[in-house]
């Protein structure tokens, strides 16, 4: 028997501000990251969880429940299949720094980080998750942020 409380835990759903560095490879100070990050929790207050991602390597920060598709940036061909066997065989590879990628349709030479993502993800060394944390950054806020971290960012969205 399943009580209310925990009914209720089950069907709700959750969002992810996730802001990341626009370059996949840039790795900030540890300062900057934690500057930006208190940012952040300034102008997204109510946020369930402010979290800081900071590693050497590009982390995947996907989009969850909210994906679509994964198109070619060239030709637009759905490449959806072929890109979440890249993306596997780039996390099992010796050097997570490699993001370059072939397309599978047109051949042409790109990165993991550059693929048409419907809904965007993408990959970073650097990035910030804020769970509930309400609307998109405006832009003088994304620019405080920028100003804090050192890096030019993106944001995407998941849901779960």
């Amino acid at each position: 028997m399943v009580d209310g409380k925990n009914l209720a835990r089950s069907v709700v759903s959750d969002d992810w501000m996730i802001v990341l560095s626009v370059d996949p490879l840039a790795l900030p100070a540890k300062e900057k990251a934690e500057a930006a990050l208190e940012v952040l929790r300034t102008l997204r207050p109510k946020a369930d969880e402010h979290e800081l991602h900071l590693a050497d390597t590009p982390h995947f920060f996907d989009c969850g429940g909210n994906y679509e598709a994964v198109f070619c940036p060239f030709c637009e061909t759905d490449i959806g299949k072929w890109a979440l066997d890249a993306i596997g065989a780039w996390w099992e590879s010796a050097d997570r720094r490699d993001l370059s990628a072939k397309t599978p349709c047109c051949g042409r030479p790109t990165s993991l980080n550059d693929l048409d993502y419907v809904w965007p993800q993408g990959l970073a060394c650097v990035g910030f998750e804020l769970m509930n944390g309400g609307p998109d950054l405006e832009p003088e806020e994304r620019q405080r942020v920028e100003d804090a971290l050192g890096l030019p960012v993106r944001v995407i969205w998941r849901h779960i």
